[in-house]
């Protein structure tokens, strides 16, 4: 059973670019499902349509930048793994683990259910990121389409988007949070 939206027209948009069914296929270099958030380019690769609600997979690229806002996934538990560049992640899971560790290509992160995070790019960044299965549509309720296979300008969504891509995919967003730095 999906902890997501099944029936999600988030996905409506992008029709035919994954398979929407646990089949096999194969994406070149730049394919994907795509979207603009902020600054950040999110390609989603592989959803829960494809993986029978198992889990999704996407990628990130940006350029340095400021650190996003502080911001939980309620259901949804999420990976980073920084396939070319140098990102910070700070985590905090209200018990005893608080932390910001500087990852760089190579380097592993997990971020549970439920534990505070954010994270900010120091220089061209790509990240494989891996969720909960139907999280990955959250890129696209926040975000704007785009055919860019390299981040470009910068889409900010209204606090109305946000809001309500909060609220359907299980994310607070918390900017007054002080991490222990």
């Amino acid at each position: 059973m999906s902890l997501f939206p099944t029936d999600d027209p988030d996905k409506v948009p992008f029709a035919g670019i994954l398979p929407a069914a646990p089949r096999p296929f194969v994406l070149g270099n730049g394919e994907g499902e795509k979207s603009l958030v902020f600054d950040q380019l999110f390609t989603i690769l592989l959803t829960g349509d494809e993986t029978e609600d198992q889990y999704g997979a996407f990628t990130m690229q940006g350029r340095k930048g400021d650190r996003i806002p502080a911001h939980l996934h309620k259901a949804a538990h999420e990976i980073f793994y920084v396939v070319d560049g140098e990102i910070s992640v700070w985590m905090d899971d209200a018990a005893d683990h608080h932390s910001k560790t500087t990852l760089v290509t190579g380097d592993f992160a997990y971020v549970p259910a439920g534990t505070v995070h954010a994270f900010q790019i120091h220089n061209s960044t790509k990240v494989f990121g891996v969720g909960t299965a139907g999280f990955e549509r959250f890129f696209h309720a926040m975000g704007q389409q785009t055919d860019l296979t390299e981040p470009q300008g910068v889409y900010v969504p209204s606090f109305e988007v946000m809001r309500a891509a909060g609220e359907k995919y299980d994310t607070v967003f918390m900017p007054e949070f002080q991490f222990r730095d």
